[in-house]
């Protein structure tokens, strides 16, 4: 039990500094933070949750010591047992956890942070969705393992193996400034949707791979439409395409201030191409710009200036920008103004208005900002973020800046 207390608070200490240094890319570890995830592992993880794994589950369910134990073609035909082990996952995953273990958490880190326990519960209140389903992704899997073949003796070293992952998750979603906490789509980039940064990977893999992927004997353009949202508007609009031989390559389609738009680039043979413009300029209730592009060309960003390859050369720093804070004009200015004078482009950006509260706790209309960012020289790391914390300090925003690995 000691060994589990000590271990347990070791580990999500450790958790949260990995994520700090390494995935935020911080110059100074937020200790109070980590104390937090310290204090966490230590109470709760160390001694709450080994009473409910061990000396608990062992009494609600006597055979799950002998069902562990026992060889796997005993287990599949042992249904008492398999019903024993859904039930402790059940009790685990869909009251424990949701009812004990996320209030506790959330309620402990206000604490620490100046608030209430009952500030930390509201949050969570805002929270639970997205956080149930970062939890189950991981734990589901791992608690079936547990219960089915851990013996008792090796049940919280799986459980403490498997929340070394977890713990960097929740640091990562939940670890940070509140504007990101009691906002679910910051979550969902880190947790509910885990590959949302490789939508932008296309952009950032190896210029000999980019050059390759396209059929150069092909003409592409570069489609944006735009029309009233309506049922039918995107089988209408990549029906025509298909039908006039052309094929789409990448698209991104959402809706924008009531009108729906749709930028798509799309591959077709010369002669195709020409029937495939001129029928989109046909479509009804929609509007088409054309654009041509040779998307294996590299962009003037990256050109030197003595050379005359046309493939971009391979990127030196990628990362991804998430912006949370009071609307307020010409935030974006500032931001596309700091890329400027770090020498880094703009990859992709998003903007939109969200429900957010203020430092009093009223809801406030606040703007939530994702982009993500490139460079195809080194550039000076250190200087743009300290460009960033100016913004932040300035405008009262919470940036956070994550550095992919391998670059930057």
């Amino acid at each position: 039990f000691k060994f589990g207390c000590v271990f347990s608070c070791a580990k999500t200490s450790f958790s949260d500094w990995l994520v700090q240094t390494l995935v935020e890319k911080r110059e100074s570890v937020d200790w109070k933070r980590n104390s937090t995830f310290a204090l966490f592992g230590l109470v709760y993880l160390g001694g709450v949750q080994y009473t409910l794994y061990v000396p608990v589950f062992s009494r609600l369910f006597p055979s799950a010591a002998s069902f562990a134990t026992a060889p796997v073609a005993e287990k599949l035909t042992n249904f008492s047992g398999q019903r024993n082990m859904l039930a402790q996952v059940f009790i685990d995953q869909f009251v424990h956890h949701p009812l004990a273990y996320f209030p506790a958490f959330y309620a402990l880190k206000e604490v620490v942070n100046g608030g209430t326990p009952m500030q930390g519960v509201q949050k969570y209140q805002k929270n639970w969705k997205e956080d149930l389903v970062a939890l189950w992704k991981i734990w589901i899997p791992s608690t079936i393992i547990n219960f089915t073949f851990m013996p008792m003796f090796l049940r919280i070293p799986w459980v403490a193996s498997t929340s070394l992952i977890w713990t960097c998750i929740l640091s990562a979603m939940r670890g940070g400034d509140e504007a990101f906490e009691t906002n679910p789509s910051l979550a969902e980039d880190v947790m509910g949707n885990q590959g949302r940064m490789l939508e932008l990977t296309f952009a950032h893999r190896p210029a000999t791979e980019r050059s390759s992927i396209y059929n150069r004997t092909d003409e592409h353009v570069l489609l944006t439409v735009t029309g009233h949202d309506r049922v039918g508007y995107v089988n209408e609009l990549t029906a025509e395409v298909l039908a006039c031989g052309g094929d789409i390559l990448d698209a991104r389609m959402y809706k924008l201030g009531g009108v729906f738009v749709a930028n798509m680039l799309v591959s077709a043979e010369p002669d195709s191409m020409t029937k495939l413009v001129k029928s989109l300029g046909e479509l009804d209730r929609m509007q088409v710009n054309v654009q041509k592009t040779e998307p294996w060309r590299r962009s003037p960003l990256s050109r030197h200036d003595s050379g005359t390859d046309p493939v971009e050369p391979p990127l030196s720093f990628v990362a991804t920008l998430n912006v949370m804070g009071p609307d307020k004009e010409g935030i974006i200015e500032r931001l596309s103004a700091v890329c400027k004078a770090s020498n880094v482009d703009i990859g992709q950006m998003s903007c939109s208005l969200v429900w957010g509260h203020s430092s009093d706790g009223k809801p406030a209309k606040c703007c939530s900002i994702k982009g993500a960012i490139r460079a195809y020289s080194p550039i000076d790391e250190a200087a743009l973020r300290q460009r960033l914390r100016a913004v932040e300090k300035d405008m009262g925003l919470t940036v956070r800046l994550m550095v992919e690995g391998g670059h930057g």
